[in-house]
């Protein structure tokens, strides 16, 4: 069984000529295959200068399964306004926890050693230990640390 498109077709008679039980004839300067005639050699195919004529391919037809089409999304006002107090909350936490972090970091330096009372809460340089105190000789005395 051999189709015709005639959108491609000229009319130009060279399938009717090549057509050897002559199955094929022009109407309105189209080729028209006659299918009772038409033994399916394939002979009008070759000799159709513009392609034309094609061979029809008899098969079961499977319908494919549906697939779901991939949504795009699409935010809502809410999640929109929802997006940008998250971010505000974020900044606001992370700038809490840097301050607790400081003040951390700040005990930590400040806090007492074991020798003695810690030199940096005192506004000292480090590496200076003070001994004895202020109820001690009524003033501080300063001694530099010497490991010992």
């Amino acid at each position: 069984m051999m189709w015709v498109d005639v959108t491609r077709c000229t009319g130009c008679g060279a399938c009717v000529e090549a057509c050897p039980v002559g199955a094929i004839t022009l109407t309105d300067g189209k080729a028209h295959i006659d299918e009772a005639l038409c033994a399916g050699c394939g002979a009008c195919v070759g000799a159709c200068p513009e392609d034309a004529i094609q061979p029809v391919a008899h098969g079961e037809l499977i319908p494919a399964p549906a697939q779901p089409l991939p949504t795009a999304y699409r935010p809502g006002p809410l999640a929109e306004t929802a997006g940008a107090a998250v971010v505000a909350t974020g900044v606001g936490l992370l700038a809490k926890a840097a301050r607790a972090l400081a003040r951390a970091v700040d005990r930590w330096l400040t806090r007492p050693s074991a020798k003695g009372r810690s030199p940096v809460a005192n506004g000292l340089p480090m590496g200076t230990m003070i001994r004895g105190g202020s109820a001690e000789r009524g003033r501080r005395t300063r001694h530099r640390w010497r490991g010992g």
